[in-house]
């Protein structure tokens, strides 16, 4: 998808760039990867800030507090209600706020509200209103989808499984295709080719 491109003179606010993409396909990675890489260039980019995924620490904490009272349960034995995804959404929104007030002109994050609707539809088999308006927040730059394809799968307590990527994978690229945000699409065969093309993408965006 073509990019819009901005005048560097123009970028007045922190712009907001979100990796998003199912489970182990890297999201966490790039993110981090990104912001480093913005630091490392000094200047106003020496601030530059990530978000971590809070829908991830819910899990833990979801699972942490079932083995208080159920000491072999598994991601499987959680129970997902609509409010969770409210609090989610809402936390993500929190601390996507707090880290660009000290960001400079970028801030990356590993996910947003706009993917917890994705992730309620998943877990819940459809959306709520009040998840959809927190997933309206902040306008974002450039949406990154990390792809299944080339990323082997690292299995841990709250991933569901290797099996579920490809259809999330698809069902991701439908929702970016439907929403106005500019979005590129990066799949995990050459690491340093992912995060080149992520750069120049947002270079491109920025006019550097």
């Amino acid at each position: 998808m073509e990019l819009p491109h901005e005048p560097a003179s123009r970028v007045v606010m922190t712009q907001r760039v979100v990796v998003v993409g199912a489970e182990s396909t890297g999201t966490t990675t790039l993110t981090t990867a990104l912001a480093e890489i913005y630091r490392q260039r000094g200047g106003a980019f020496s601030t530059t800030q990530w978000v971590r995924e809070f829908g991830r620490d819910m899990s833990f904490i979801k699972l942490e507090r079932l083995r208080a009272s159920e000491p072999s349960a598994t991601m499987d034995d959680l129970i997902w209600t609509d409010e969770d995804f409210v609090e989610i959404a809402r936390e993500q929104n929190r601390l996507e706020d707090e880290a660009a007030a000290l960001s400079g002109p970028l801030l990356f994050c590993d996910t947003d509200s706009w993917a917890t609707v994705i992730w309620q539809e998943r877990y819940m088999g459809h959306r709520t209103a009040e998840v959809e308006a927190l997933s309206q927040h902040t306008p974002r730059m450039l949406y990154i989808l990390t792809t299944d394809e080339g990323v082997a799968f690292e299995a841990d307590e709250v991933r569901d499984g290797e099996h579920l990527r490809e259809g999330m994978t698809m069902r991701f690229r439908e929702c970016l295709e439907n929403q106005s945000v500019p979005f590129i699409e990066l799949d995990g065969r050459d690491f340093e080719r992912r995060v080149q093309l992520a750069v120049s993408a947002i270079d491109e965006w920025l006019g550097l």
